[in-house]
């Protein structure tokens, strides 16, 4: 199935609404926890292709904040070997496409970390799609339109704010009575919502598939599937 895609910040007025929350300071924390949301049910089909710009100095570069993978990195219009990858660059249809002698590794700090000084490179990253909300100032995940889905995110967010101390009617995390605690929701409603949006039809598949195909520089070329614990949204 297909989705539109819309923006997250749709969350906060259907908590507002369907809870009767009282209290707005916890609206600029929604983003980031949509993403933990997100990311706990593995629901990634969003993601767009980015392409960045960056400059290496003193041998390394930041990777960008927003980085879920990061496909490829470029350096003089080749393909840069990772170190770490074992025989990565050995394949006879990869000889025209990687560096002859430069070489990148990634480090646990966010960056990654070149044999050679200093120069301009291309990252090929993918990143799930956002959107600024000129009202709130923040930067919004854009997520599919599906009921599940959203009916998930109103819990998660509900536990997030009892897990902070705030007092919501009378829900709370210490029952084991299903309709009161926003844990045990959670729970019941994130597998509902990733069985919702698992499986992919005809569409889905060729607009991955041709996303792949045109993304890198070369189709045949790994990917280093790198995920950022550093990621921000702004």
């Amino acid at each position: 199935m297909t989705y539109k895609q819309i923006s997250s910040k749709v969350c906060i007025g259907r908590v507002f609404d369907r809870f009767n929350i009282d209290y707005q300071g916890f609206i600029p924390r929604v983003p980031n926890w949509i993403h933990s949301a997100m990311n706990e049910m593995k629901v990634y089909t969003s993601m767009v292709a980015v392409t960045k710009d960056l400059e290496v100095i003193d041998y390394k570069c930041a990777i960008p904040d927003e980085t879920k993978i990061l496909d490829a990195v470029m350096y003089e219009g080749w393909r840069l070997p990772r170190i770490d990858v074992i025989n990565e660059s050995d394949a006879d249809i990869m000889e025209e496409t990687w560096h002859p002698y430069a070489k990148y590794q990634l480090d646990n700090n966010g960056y990654i970390i070149t044999t050679f000084e200093a120069g301009d490179i291309r990252m090929f990253i993918r990143r799930l799609p956002v959107t600024f909300d000129t009202v709130t100032n923040l930067w919004f995940p854009d997520i599919p339109e599906n009921e599940d889905l959203l009916n998930a995110l109103d819990w998660f967010i509900l536990k997030r704010l009892l897990e902070r101390g705030h007092k919501v009617n009378n829900y709370t995390l210490n029952t084991n009575n299903v309709s009161m605690n926003p844990e045990l929701q959670w729970e019941k409603h994130r597998f509902i919502a990733t069985n919702s949006l698992a499986a992919f039809d005809s569409d889905d598949r060729e607009q991955i598939s041709e996303m792949i195909r045109t993304f890198l520089y070369n189709q045949y070329a790994s990917t280093d599937e790198f995920v950022n614990p550093y990621r921000k949204l702004s």
